[in-house]
């Protein structure tokens, strides 16, 4: 996949069970967690006030280990190529997808126990037609509240350069990359998923068509984190690049009906009031009002709430840096990027210089989230290593967290 990780790195990546008292004090924690937060969101969303960041120390204190290699992989292009993502299905088992837009899974009871499923939950339809947003789909995200059914936002990428008549540039690929946000949604617990028959697939659009002849580099919406609840709402953050009207920078979204793809709204500095335009089927007349107002510089590859502070996190990837993670109370006012792992320190010393890395995530075996969206102070760092457009590995290391009272 071609996904910039930190908005300049160019095209080359196509990157407990408990008895029942403490389950109950657990449950009430969570529930009283749960309505502090939903109010607070609601009380703060409007608010220009300036809110307090997190301090916090993040540290590799773990081993590599190996969670899918591409030599095991059912076919050439069973490759990870997103950020891991995992949920529980209504039997208990761990679904974790890292794919391609050709998607499977591993399997499992576990996050530590997890096998490679070769059947395809999902196929893209590589549909040429621009207004049909779906010419490459990654499912990047997921929710589910029975384990049954379950809402994913896509990542739909448009490669106008392999499309004939579509990229007038092939000498500059990036010119000819357009991306939107869409949905996808699975009825039987994650082992298949379909998409609805467009337009009412789309969730994110810039106001603006694909542009045979576009010479400002990639643009669009791309590459959604976790999706997150809290209150009454579903956030996510959606990358973007700057393109007329559009800034630069992650944005914040949410919707009240996860399994609503037109419900989602952007924040625009004030509140939740951006609706996102359909530029095939909308009269714009001012494309400046339907654009999100970004709430970080850097790319983001995944949004998760560390359990014992509460407060937010989100991973990073700078390409021939490292990976670095920011923390928030609000989704809106973030700390400075820290440091968790700089690519020399995860490089393996029998070849430090041909291997690539992205797609990094952060996910806790020890969560009793459905959703995997909640970290403890020890969670695993999962990111891909790639040596060859089809050598790939994903990988994990455990980490320390650490936050400042």
């Amino acid at each position: 996949m071609t996904f910039h990780q930190s908005f300049g790195n160019g095209r080359g990546q196509k990157i407990a069970e408990m008895v029942w008292l403490p389950a109950l004090l657990a449950l009430a924690s969570s529930v009283l967690i749960f309505l502090f937060f939903g109010n607070w969101f609601d009380a703060r969303r409007d608010s220009p006030v300036a809110v307090a960041v997190p301090s916090f120390a993040a540290e590799v204190i773990g081993p590599e280990e190996v969670v899918f290699d591409t030599q095991n992989g059912c076919e050439a292009v069973d490759i990870p190529d997103q950020p891991a993502r995992a949920f529980r299905d209504e039997r208990g088992m761990v679904h974790l997808i890292a794919s391609h837009f050709v998607a499977r899974a591993m399997v499992g009871p576990s996050l530590n126990q997890l096998k490679r499923d070769c059947r395809v939950l999902y196929r893209s339809p590589e549909d040429p037609d621009p207004s049909h947003f779906q010419f490459k789909n990654w499912l990047f995200s997921f929710y589910t509240a029975d384990g049954r059914r379950i809402a994913a936002l896509v990542h739909s990428e448009y490669d106008g350069v392999e499309i004939p008549g579509m990229c007038a540039t092939p000498e500059e690929q990036n010119n000819c990359w357009w991306n939107t946000v869409t949905y996808a949604e699975s009825l039987d617990g994650g082992f298949t998923f379909k998409v609805p028959v467009p337009p009412q697939n789309l969730v994110a659009a810039l106001p603006y068509r694909y542009v045979v002849g576009n010479r400002a580099s990639a643009y669009g919406y791309s590459g959604p984190t976790n999706i997150m609840r809290m209150g009454g709402f579903y956030y996510s953050l959606i990358n973007d690049w700057g393109y007329r009207a559009q800034k630069v920078g992650p944005c914040l979204i949410r919707t009240a009906s996860v399994f609503d793809p037109q419900s989602w709204r952007a924040w625009d500095g004030k509140g939740y009031n951006i609706q996102f335009a359909d530029p095939y089927r909308e009269a714009i007349p001012r494309p400046e009002e339907r654009v999100c107002e970004p709430v970080l510089s850097l790319g983001v590859d995944s949004l998760l709430r560390h359990a014992p502070s509460g407060n937010f996190i989100v991973t990073e990837f700078v390409i021939n840096d490292g990976f670095y993670m920011q923390a928030s109370r609000d989704l809106m006012h973030w700390s400075s990027p820290t440091l968790l792992a700089k690519l020399s320190d995860l490089q393996p010393p029998e070849a430090p210089h041909n291997w690539t890395y992205g797609y990094v995530s952060l996910l806790d075996p020890t969560s009793t989230d459905a959703n995997f969206s909640t970290v403890s102070d020890t969670p695993y760092l999962y990111y891909v290593r790639t040596n060859a457009p089809y050598g790939r590995t994903l990988l994990r290391r455990r980490i320390k967290l650490q936050f400042s009272k």
